[in-house]
């Protein structure tokens, strides 16, 4: 599909703008009165904004937190300052590479690289070297070579259809739209590998046909970096060519400097601290209310919120049953984090590879090369790391307060493997799921919401449009929200 530049966006815009103002309203005019109420200033709300600023619109922005970013969160408090959220920027990220360079940001090249992998599995420890014979290995056939930590995404690849980007869109990919399970069932996967499998995916409450897409997009992401996708242990590397340059990166001083950069790029600075707990639109105007009595008034509104949000968002007159039902049931998944870092290379006391995967809550540590050696070389620490929980299991610890949930994941990793006993520190833990104003890192479709909803669910009620990762088409990650915000600001402008 052809690539939309900003340049063709501002074309659009300036065709809009040329028809006036929408409201017109000169400079003294009062506060409460815009052309566009912008509810959520994460990257997607963000870019809408300011395409729409730039086209001559007077934009409101409202954002319920004290900060700004939405999913992009870099916690500055807390030692190295890890990144929350967003943190990747891959090379074709075109719309996010654009904004970087026109706000003077600079990239960096990623250092995450993880360290190869032990399994934990049924009570042993197992070097992956070992895992095709192992045991405790009860897969079959061909199924046996492959990864624990690879098995669901590689056993769904093999049978993803995509050739375009936009075909899990297309009606005839639609027998895909069922329980990952149900699929890799169908097509004879064995017990042993669906429960591996069912240790990083949600088998039976997500959508195969979506998760898909988010496959066959971080395949093409890959491809253009030249094959470079080493920092992404839930992918096989891909061999296509030589990397051009080294991917993913990330932006110098912490990627919440891009939503700080766009948002000073407005003519109205950002309103935080303001909760919208109503949308109501009447004729030609919308009233936009804040649970602190703050009204906006304005001719459109752009929801760049989750849906896990908006739902609690009183929309008057009721939207139809589609995007009610969409808005309503549309599945969000947990991410919890816990940031450490590990005094001594425990490893080369217990013979194990540095990073942990695990069938218990633990699920998975991501030991982080310090680049001083060899990983089982006699090196010197300290080594970042990152317990990372998904899913379900992410829901559990994260019923635990943050302390707890430290405590508890440090204490599990010295159950498993003792000999980092008093060399783990946790330095932030963070749960997506416990954000209000978020309530889980990344919207995922359930089985059959792609046919049932993924069309229709973006297009505009009345006078609400709708803008977020959720609403993405050919995109993912950081690049998908800002695709999202741009097709909702010339959605605003093509109606003036």
């Amino acid at each position: 599909m052809p690539t939309i530049s900003r340049r063709h966006v501002m074309q659009a815009a300036a065709v809009a703008a040329s028809a006036g103002p929408l409201l017109r309203t000169g400079r003294a005019k009062a506060a409460d009165t815009a052309d566009v109420v912008v509810i959520g200033a994460g990257l997607s709300g963000l870019n809408a904004a300011w395409i729409m600023a730039e086209a001559g619109l007077d934009v409101v922005v409202l954002e319920g937190a004290s900060r700004i970013g939405g999913r992009v969160w870099t916690a500055h408090e807390a030692k190295g300052a890890p990144d929350l959220g967003a943190s990747q920027v891959g090379p074709s990220y075109a719309r996010v590479l654009d904004a970087i360079t026109r706000l003077g940001l600079e990239l960096i090249d990623e250092d995450r690289a993880i360290m190869p992998f032990t399994y934990h599995l049924d009570g042993q420890l197992i070097r992956a070297k070992d895992w095709a014979d192992h045991p405790v290995n009860k897969t079959v056939g061909a199924e046996r070579k492959l990864a624990p930590l690879q098995m669901g995404s590689t056993l769904l690849s093999r049978l993803n259809p995509m050739k375009e980007l936009d075909d899990w869109l297309k009606p005839e990919l639609a027998s895909y739209d069922v329980p990952i399970g149900e699929l890799l069932r169908k097509n004879g996967t064995s017990p042993a590998a669906e429960k591996l499998a069912g240790l990083t995916q949600e088998l039976w409450d997500t959508s195969a046909l979506g998760m898909m897409q988010e496959a066959f997009r971080g395949a093409y992401e890959a491809k253009f970096a030249g094959g470079s996708n080493a920092s992404r242990p839930d992918q096989a590397r891909v061999e296509t060519a030589p990397p051009i340059d080294k991917w993913p990166k990330n932006i110098k001083g912490g990627t919440d400097l891009l939503p700080q950069r766009m948002a000073a790029q407005l003519k109205r600075p950002v309103q935080t601290g303001k909760i919208v707990a109503g949308i109501d639109m009447d004729g030609d105007r919308v009233d936009v209310t804040c649970i602190d009595g703050t009204k906006v008034r304005a001719k459109y509104v752009i929801s760049a919120v989750p849906f896990s949000v908006l739902r609690h968002i009183n929309i008057s007159p009721a939207p139809d049953v589609l995007h009610r039902r969409a808005i309503n049931e549309m599945g969000y998944a947990e991410t919890t984090r816990a940031f450490a870092t590990i005094k001594e290379p425990f490893w080369q006391q217990d013979g194990m590879d540095p990073s942990l995967f695990t069938d218990t809550a633990l699920r998975m540590l991501w030991m982080l090369d310090n680049h001083s050696g060899k990983p089982n070389a006699p090196t010197k620490g300290p080594f970042r790391a990152m317990f990372v929980m998904t899913w379900r299991t992410a829901e559990r610890v994260a019923m635990l307060e943050p302390d707890a949930a430290s405590k508890f994941l440090v204490d599990e990793l010295a159950r498993i493997r003792p000999a980092s006993k008093g060399l783990v520190k946790i330095e932030r833990f963070h749960s997506w799921g416990r954000q209000p104003l978020q309530r889980g890192c990344r919207h995922i479709f359930k089985p059959g919401q792609v046919t049932a909803y993924a069309t229709d669910m973006i297009t505009p009620v009345e006078r609400l449009h709708f803008a977020g990762e959720h609403t993405r088409r050919l995109e993912q990650g950081m690049e998908s929200a800002m695709e999202s915000g741009e097709r909702a600001a010339i959605e605003v402008l093509s109606r003036a």
